[in-house]
């Protein structure tokens, strides 16, 4: 007898197949795999009793057999949300954007287009800081593209980006451009006190004080409170800086360059020497 029911064996397969199924594992113990494949195949048509098997075995409800295209949507989405959400509420970018790869692209809505751009936009940030510059910039490219098909990723995670891709860009320089001091940049992504540290910073090499002082102890603290000494203590002090394994990648050449040049107004040409040499073995670390 024919599949009274259009699309059923279709959708009874499309479910198997998603759960990693073979016809023979579907089937189980309660119907032959011959009959099944007759039901995909749209050549059979099922009694409540064997759809409720199949259900029970798919682990599903039997609704979702006969969900229109639209619900269906909704219902493959639930199906994932829960995953990428946990993953994404762990903080596990990685496993929350493979998740989010395996999702079908009609199934990418709003939701996961901003899940997705958040984890994408803090992988970029995990890569830098393993200076893996060039991994880290083809994840913002992606955190941008999903953005764009999200409505809940404004203006702000735009120029969250935009500052991540100039943090990037200028890690092998010592220049400070506009774009690290924007203060419009500060938001969820961009912490104020990251660009209070560049303003500062560029203040200071202009020899105008820094306006607003950083949380005692932090890198950026460290490296501000550095150049307000005097070049032998200044030289000290960034020495140790430049040794922390939890300076970050953004600021390591630039530290660097200021050691180099506090070590030349002490006449210390050695660490000079050796400052200008750990900064080309930096740049060869970083991978663009």
């Amino acid at each position: 007898m024919p599949d009274l029911t259009p699309g059923l064996g279709a959708k009874i397969r499309e479910l198997r197949l998603r759960r990693g199924m073979t016809q023979k594992e579907l089937a189980g113990e309660r119907i032959s795999r011959n009959m099944l494949s007759l039901i995909e195949s749209g050549s059979a048509s099922p009694s409540v009793a064997t759809l409720c098997y199949l259900a029970e075995r798919l682990d599903t409800p039997v609704g979702a057999f006969f969900l229109s295209p639209e619900f269906d949507r909704q219902y493959k989405k639930l199906s994932v949300i829960d995953g990428i959400k946990a993953r994404f509420s762990e903080k596990d970018w990685r496993g929350c954007e493979a998740l989010c790869g395996e999702v079908p692209a009609e199934l990418i809505d709003d939701e996961i287009a901003l899940l997705l751009a958040v984890s994408c936009l803090m992988n970029a940030a995990q890569s830098a800081a393993a200076l893996d510059l060039r991994a880290a910039a083809r994840e913002l490219d992606k955190a941008g593209e999903c953005a764009e098909k999200s409505l809940y990723c404004g203006a702000d995670f735009e120029r969250a980006v935009r500052y991540n891709r100039e943090l990037i860009a200028t890690a092998a320089s010592d220049e400070i451009t506009d774009v690290l001091c924007d203060a419009r940049s500060v938001g969820e992504f961009v912490p104020y006190a990251l660009v209070n540290y560049f303003v500062s910073l560029r203040e200071l090499r202009a020899d105008r004080p820094a306006a607003v002082e950083q949380e005692a102890g932090s890198p950026f603290e460290r490296h501000l409170s550095a150049l307000r000494s005097r070049p032998a203590e200044a030289v000290k002090r960034l020495r140790e800086l430049s040794l922390s394994p939890t300076l970050p990648y953004f600021m390591r050449y630039r530290v660097l360059c200021d050691l180099e040049r506090f070590a030349n107004e002490t006449e210390d040409l050695r660490l000079a020497y050796s400052s200008s040499r750990r900064k080309i073995e930096l740049i060869d670390k970083m991978r663009f």
